[in-house]
Order: C-alpha cells, then sequence, then structure tokens
C-alpha cells in the first residue's frame, strides 16, 4: 500500500512536469505522453497490488509465528519486515510487502496490547489488529489473515 502511494505521488509531480512541458514545448504530444507512461504504471502496479498474495500458498504456513519472528528480527519497521516474510514464507515480492506492512501496523497500533509480542493471541491483541490493520492487508494481499 505504502508502495502505491508513492507510485500515485510519483504521477502527481510526473503531471505537474508534463502541464510545465506542455506550457514550454511547441509540442504537446511528448509531455502527454510521459504522463501517459506514468500513469500506466500506476495502474500496473494498482492491478496488482489488491491480489498479492492470492494463489500463494506459503504465506499462510505458521501465519502468526512469522509474522513474530519476523517483527522481532526486523524491529517491525519496512522494508525489512517484508522481505523477511518473503523469505520466511517463500512468497512473491509483492506479498511479502504486504504481509511485512501488516507486522509494521501492528507494532505502530497494537504493540502495546499485544504484550510487545508476548500475547499475540490473546483476544484484545487479536481485536486490536482486526480494527487497525487487517482490512489494509486484505486491501493488499487479496486475502484475510487466517
Amino acid at each position: 500500500m505504502a508502495r502505491l502511494c508513492s507510485v500515485m505521488l510519483f504521477v502527481c509531480f510526473a503531471a505537474a512536469a508534463a502541464s510545465q512541458e506542455a506550457g514550454n514545448a511547441t509540442d504537446a504530444t511528448q509531455a502527454k505522453a510521459s504522463l501517459r507512461g506514468a500513469a500506466d504504471a500506476v495502474l500496473a502496479l494498482a492491478g496488482t497490488t489488491g491480489r498479492a498474495c492470492v494463489g500463494q500458498s506459503g504465506w499462510k504456513h505458521d501465519f502468526s509465528q512469522g509474522l513474530l519472528s519476523c517483527g522481532r528480527r526486523t524491529g517491525g519497521a519496512m522494508p525489512a519486515a517484508g522481505q523477511c516474510m518473503k523469505d520466511l514464507q517463500g512468497v512473491s515480492e509483492s506479498c511479502g510487502n504486504c504481509l511485512g506492512d501488516l507486522i509494521q501496523c501492528a507494532r505502530d497500533s497494537c504493540m502495546k496490547v499485544c504484550c510487545y509480542g508476548s500475547c499475540p493471541t490473546s483476544s484484545v491483541c487479536r481485536d486490536c489488529n482486526q480494527a487497525h490493520c487487517n482490512g489494509a492487508f486484505s486491501a493488499c494481499a487479496g486475502e484475510s489473515p487466517p
């Protein structure tokens, strides 16, 4: 999700540059082509971002333990958490990034109620993750956390 936001920000900058080019250029075609290419990149990324883990069986394997392990190894910070999950679960980079974003969200939103990783299966911890993090994960991964 963070990567999609970054790409969308890039498109905004590209639009501004294209607009400026169109004002300075005698032929606005070049500026339009530049903007169209940036927009196509965003659409391509958006097409894979909502289904990043669909069809990959590895992401569910020892799900909670994997999240906890990579969260501890990386301090819950992206992009390291995503790379850790990619390697640990044997999934694509985009799926690993969805999992890493889930780790980072849990760190930022639920660390205290999850006893700093000591009670990840408690109802209050699960409720916090459901309320703050699972929706974004599902939107990225195309799957719901087990």
